[in-house]
């Protein structure tokens, strides 16, 4: 997740550093502008892992994230090297026929389609009637 949406979701900022989800593939979903991303075996997501997020952070995420997703425990690697326990946001596999053969951009989103997200994407607004984090 884009750090400046991280922190408007979870309602605060996280030491971040980047990292890899091995055994994953991200593809745009269907008609949208965001990824999403489902187990594949031999594959790798390249991404951010944040780091000290609280629980009201989490539950702002699950709120923002909402069904269409499925929070995961996985183990990342940062810095080529070090295996971290984490958590991240799966594909309900429900919704698999939503997802595109696209592979995703972080930099054609931030490029093209960020700001209309952060406008745009009504789980910004489920968090309207939630508690900051």
């Amino acid at each position: 997740m884009d750090p400046d949406i991280m922190t408007q979701v979870s309602g605060s900022a996280h030491r971040r550093r980047t990292a890899t989800l091995p055994d994953y593939i991200r593809k745009t979903l269907k008609e949208e502008v965001y990824p999403a991303i489902i187990p594949h075996v031999d594959a790798v997501v390249e991404g951010v892992l944040y780091f000290d997020v609280s629980h009201g952070a989490f539950d702002r995420l699950d709120q923002f994230e909402g069904p269409l997703y499925v929070r995961t425990g996985v183990v990342v690697t940062v810095n080529d090297e070090k295996r971290v326990s984490a958590q991240t946001y799966v594909l309900d596999a429900a919704h698999n026929d939503r997802l595109s053969d696209t592979d995703w951009s972080y930099e054609l989103f931030l490029k093209r389609n960020k700001n209309s997200f952060q406008s745009m994407y009504r789980g910004f607004h489920s968090l309207d009637n939630l508690k900051p984090a």
